[in-house]
């Protein structure tokens, strides 16, 4: 009886979140079905099988206030990739990685805080529309959301470190990007803090990932979009090959 209500119940929230988003001009045409992964870590990720894209969502993540923000993300994800956006072309980020790693040899490490970049990435453009159809209250939810993403103290190995300061540039730039960011938020503070600890070069590395990110348009063509990414991932690379602070890059 338990599933049948949570089936009823996810149904209800994915009819809902489809409706939003037709409302403001965003129609989903593929066939979606939401369902719940028991033992998930992460709240939830979309998959596509055959024709149908399939959301899943972990069990912790149905009583969770962001549980309806969740499906209009990867609802998102599904609308790029039915439009074939750029950011949603996997040869893409395939291709610039194969070069990176014939270039500069990367380590495992490395490669998987590049793909959490281009994540960054991806969403910062799919949630233009999340935001675009959020109403005040679901705002308030989400600025709260990404403040959690904000670390405020290194690790001193550089490949992690590399991570955090793009993961505050995203959450950072995804405020920013709707002019929601509070410069005497607790997140500013943070942030502040993690590139203190970093040192000084640390501000232009975190000020040009941020800017990039909110200033990324999801209507570049691949020859762009390529072109963007390498420059990003150039970057990351440079952090994560720095010394253990960063005020020594060079």
């Amino acid at each position: 009886m338990r599933a049948a209500r949570t089936d009823e119940s996810l149904q209800n929230t994915l009819e809902w979140a489809l409706d939003r988003m037709k409302k403001k001009g965003y129609v989903v045409r593929s066939k979606v079905t939401l369902d719940v992964e028991p033992h998930l870590a992460i709240m939830g990720y979309a998959r596509k099988e055959g024709q149908v894209h399939k959301i899943m969502i972990s069990e912790w993540a149905l009583d969770s206030e962001m549980l309806g923000g969740l499906v209009l993300h990867e609802l998102s994800h599904v609308y790029f990739a039915e439009r074939e956006a750029c950011s949603h072309d996997s040869a893409v980020l395939e291709e610039v990685l194969e070069e990176l790693k014939e270039r500069e040899g990367l380590r495992a490490k490395e490669t998987e805080v590049l793909v959490d970049a281009f994540n960054h990435l991806q969403n910062v453009l799919v949630d233009d529309i999340v935001f675009a159809v959020m109403e005040e209250k679901e705002l308030e939810t989400a600025k709260s959301f990404f403040s959690e993403w904000v670390s405020d103290r290194p690790s001193g190995d550089p490949v992690t470190d590399a991570s955090l300061l793009s993961r505050n540039a995203f959450a950072i730039a995804s405020l920013k990007r709707r002019n929601l960011f509070e410069k005497d938020s607790e997140m500013y503070y943070k942030n502040q803090s993690l590139l203190s600890g970093l040192g000084p070069v640390s501000d232009t590395e975190f000020l040009w990932m941020e800017t990039f990110l909110e200033g990324a348009k999801a209507d570049w063509d691949r020859p762009r979009f390529r072109e963007a990414l390498e420059s990003y991932f150039d970057r990351i690379i440079s952090l994560t090959r720095s010394s253990s602070r960063l005020d020594d890059l060079r």
